[in-house]
């Protein structure tokens, strides 16, 4: 069976929030010839630029209309806005429907779609490891998703075909996946995604602060590879990130305990045998080989 046979029971997919994410779904979708009706839920101004840029078919701002005979919807906006949803479209759900979401938090996800849903409707929670620095359907990619790890997180209550329907969708769009319960999504996303966030804002604070206090404004420039790849997400909106800590305050807060806990170390090793951080460096070399391997 080819990919797109594979695909072609599923007429159409409806995208609340298209955006970054939900634009890129769309136009993924289309590049690799989903020949069902993309439909887009949104504000009109960003519905307008959807359609436009060949994101979605056709859009409203109204839930009823995207939702009814949907086989697929995705929920891509802040994960407080998703929560929210859950109740509001479960009216206009049909029972094949799959609804799956694009939020950085999964546990909250996951127990308000317990009660919203309950056994009735399916739902696995989606997270694609594919964001940039910026926001908004002018950034969507078509390939944003491709060869890219896309973790999802499925309930006791949802049907037998519920993740056969979500491995399909995830072949379409060239991702991988990885299935994670909604607590080990949160804790290792705290991690790799949602402290280094802020690091790269503090880092970045800093250095503006130090400029602006004792150096000429041509010293922004003076950033080098390491601390503007280090920084590099500094600039990502805010919108999404107060309900991400909200909702993923508690593995946040470990992972801050552990990261100072091992900058008091290091700073230790520096005052009294700097040589002793060779160690650290080896170790990280090492484990950075490993993320990298195919």
């Amino acid at each position: 069976m080819n990919e797109e046979s594979d695909f072609s029971e599923f007429t159409r997919i409806t995208i609340i929030g298209c955006g970054l994410i939900g634009g890129s779904l769309g136009l993924t979708l289309r590049e690799k010839q989903f020949s069902g009706q993309i439909f887009g839920i949104d504000r009109k101004e960003v519905l307008k630029k959807a359609v436009e840029c060949g994101a979605i078919d056709t859009g409203s701002d109204n839930i009823e209309e995207g939702i009814i005979n949907a086989d697929i919807v995705i929920l891509a906006t802040p994960v407080r806005e998703i929560i929210q949803l859950l109740e509001k479209i479960k009216p206009f759900l049909s029972k094949k429907c799959l609804v799956t979401d694009t939020g950085s938090t999964k546990a909250e996800i996951i127990k308000n779609a317990d009660i919203a849903l309950s056994d009735k409707y399916d739902f696995i929670g989606g997270h694609p490891m594919a964001g940039l620095e910026k926001g908004g359907i002018k950034y969507a990619k078509a390939d944003l998703f491709s060869g890219k790890p896309y973790i999802t997180v499925s309930r006791k209550n949802n049907s037998e075909m519920a993740s056969l329907k979500m491995s399909k969708l995830l072949k379409k769009i060239g991702a991988f996946e990885i299935k994670l319960s909604a607590d080990e999504h949160d804790r290792i996303i705290a991690l790799v995604s949602h402290v280094p966030q802020l690091i790269s804002v503090i880092m970045t604070n800093m250095f503006g602060q130090q400029v602006r206090e004792g150096y000429s404004e041509k010293c922004f420039k003076i950033g080098g590879n390491a601390f503007n790849e280090l920084t590099r997400v500094a600039s990502s909106p805010f919108s999404m990130w107060g309900d991400i800590y909200q909702t993923n305050g508690k593995w946040v807060t470990n992972f801050i305990n552990n990261l100072e806990e091992m900058l008091e170390i290091a700073k230790e090793k520096i005052a009294t045998n700097p040589y002793a951080l060779e160690e650290d460096f080896n170790k990280a070399g090492y484990y950075k080989e490993k993320m990298q391997e195919d």
